[in-house]
């Protein structure tokens, strides 16, 4: 958190300039210390006179230090109506959230506002209601929304009903586990229209379907079955295969498909355009649109490319990082070069059982997230290993056999650790060591972590030729960064924060392994 010594007593002063200004808020301010140059931007939910604006330009000038050559102020009139309040909870959410965004729109967002008030509410499925309510989300939300307005926020989420289901028997669907799946993909050909005239000749795999969301399948058909819900609508449940797995959907007939469908018969092939939604806590398939089409009869599966990223973290949920220092209002942060604010990075260490990577196990991982040139995501878990940890790794790291008695296995935390580096560089001291351990022990469970590598190691004989070493230690005293050495965490933050003083150096990404 980062908290700028004066901020509030300088919008107080401000405020108190006229009574025009005492919704008025600072947006920001832009500093240039190079160029002597300083915007403030403010905004208010009225015009402010022009008279008005002169006082607060002339306030903003004599608060800036004399040195500075420009000052100017911008003051915007933002005044919040339901119409921009639903297109920016959306977008944060969006932004934020992607994964809430399924089966939510805009039209699930109300809002209404009454003197300086703006109250919302987010119609969602219920699995998406309950982790906004359980995971601070609206606080959030909240907290943008008064960013860029000027209006007070509070926010609910209720769950919606949700479409109309045909509940299947678990021996009439394959279900997988959730997870966004690197997707290969099947090119079929000879498609005859049913009711999708603009249909793709590709789909994907069913093995790496299964997830919340649209999709297109192909596949032969190997079951038909003619069903009436309880509304009489008549509807058809599919089972198809494409060689890499099996698949049961529904199928709702329509007037001008009808007859064309009930003409399907088993060994055909088809291709469609299906949704995977929840129903009752599990995975429900419909295809809403379906063509015929001529499968490929040389097809032959390309080799699985491992488990797809987790939609959420299981056991392990990063927590947010905080940094507490206190700056005058004019002390800018450092630019920072483009090759760290333009890239994500997971800086990560961790402790194990011995050097063996065939041998040894994984006790401790520690991982921080650099966005924006900030450490801004903390990721911590113990271990439990198979095997004893032997004294003289207790003495080294402080993790012993009580430590992780109640310590998840790492076949239950990989999947979030690799959620967790999704997208990024993954930066360690001595890489080397780190990354082999990792990923020869996620291979087993399909995780293949083939993300690119920097190394702190190599980056700091680069950058600082003359230290007596390159430990962690010795670079992060050159640094004055402390840390408690031999904890997983806090070897990783120290590495971040060495690595961000570096990259400062460096200005442009070091070699990647």
């Amino acid at each position: 958190m980062l908290k700028i010594s004066g901020a509030k007593a300088f919008i107080e002063d401000v405020r108190a300039l006229d009574d025009s200004l005492a919704g008025i808020k600072l947006c920001s301010i832009h500093v240039k210390k190079e160029q002597k140059e300083v915007v403030y931007r403010f905004i208010c939910e009225r015009t402010v006179p022009e008279d008005v604006q002169q006082k607060v330009a002339d306030f903003c000038m004599d608060s800036a230090p004399k040195s500075f050559r420009f000052v100017q102020t911008v003051i915007s009139k933002v005044v919040a109506d339901e119409e921009l309040v639903r297109n920016a909870v959306y977008k944060f959410i969006e932004r934020s959230f992607p994964s809430l965004t399924f089966d939510f729109s805009k039209e699930d967002i109300s809002a209404e506002g009454a003197n300086g008030l703006f109250r919302y509410k987010l119609r969602m499925i219920p699995a998406s209601c309950a982790y906004v309510k359980g995971n601070g989300t609206l606080k959030q939300i909240d907290a943008y929304l008064e960013r860029n307005f000027c209006d007070s926020f509070a926010g609910e989420a209720e769950e919606k009903e949700q479409k109309e289901h045909v509940e299947l028997s678990a021996g009439e669907i394959r279900l997988s586990s959730l997870s966004v799946i690197d997707k290969r993909a099947i090119r079929v050909s000879d498609v005859v229209v049913i009711d999708d005239a603009t249909a793709a000749d590709t789909a994907v795999y069913i093995e790496d379907s299964a997830e919340a969301g649209e999709v297109t399948l192909c596949g032969v058909v190997t079951g038909k079955r003619e069903k009436t819900t309880k509304n009489g609508k008549i509807f058809y449940i599919f089972d198809f295969e494409d060689g890499t797995g099996k698949a049961s959907g529904v199928y709702f007939t329509k007037k001008n498909t009808a007859e064309r469908v009930a003409r399907i018969e088993t060994g055909q092939a088809i291709i469609a355009r299906c949704k995977y939604d929840y129903f009752k806590d599990r995975l429900s398939l419909t295809l809403e649109r379906i063509n015929l089409c001529t499968f490929p009869a040389d097809f032959k599966p390309e080799p699985k490319r491992g488990k797809g990223v987790p939609l959420e973290y299981s056991l392990v949920k990063p927590r947010p990082a905080e940094e507490v220092r206190e700056v005058s209002l004019f002390d800018a942060p450092e630019a920072l070069p483009a090759a760290l604010t333009d890239n994500t990075f997971v800086v990560f260490d961790i402790e194990t059982t011995g050097t063996e990577v065939t041998r040894d196990e994984i006790t401790e991982i520690g991982a921080v997230k650099i966005e924006n040139g900030r450490i801004c995501e903390l990721f911590q878990t113990l271990v439990k290993p198979q095997q004893h940890i032997s004294d003289f790794i207790v003495e080294l790291t402080g993790i012993d056999d009580a430590l992780v008695a109640d310590a998840p296995a790492f076949k239950d935390v990989v999947g979030d650790f690799y959620k967790f580096c999704h997208g990024a560089i993954l930066v360690a001291h001595n890489a080397d060591f780190d990354v082999k351990f990792i990923r020869a022990h996620a291979k087993p469970f399909d995780y293949f972590f083939r993300n690119k590598v920097a190394d702190t190691l190599q980056l700091a004989r680069e950058i600082l030729p003359d230290l007596s070493n390159h430990k962690l230690n010795t670079v992060a005293e050159h640094y004055n960064v402390k840390f408690l050495h031999h904890r997983a965490l806090s070897d990783a933050y120290a590495t971040a924060q060495v690595f961000i003083e570096m990259m400062k150096s460096k200005k442009k990404l070091p070699d990647l392994l």
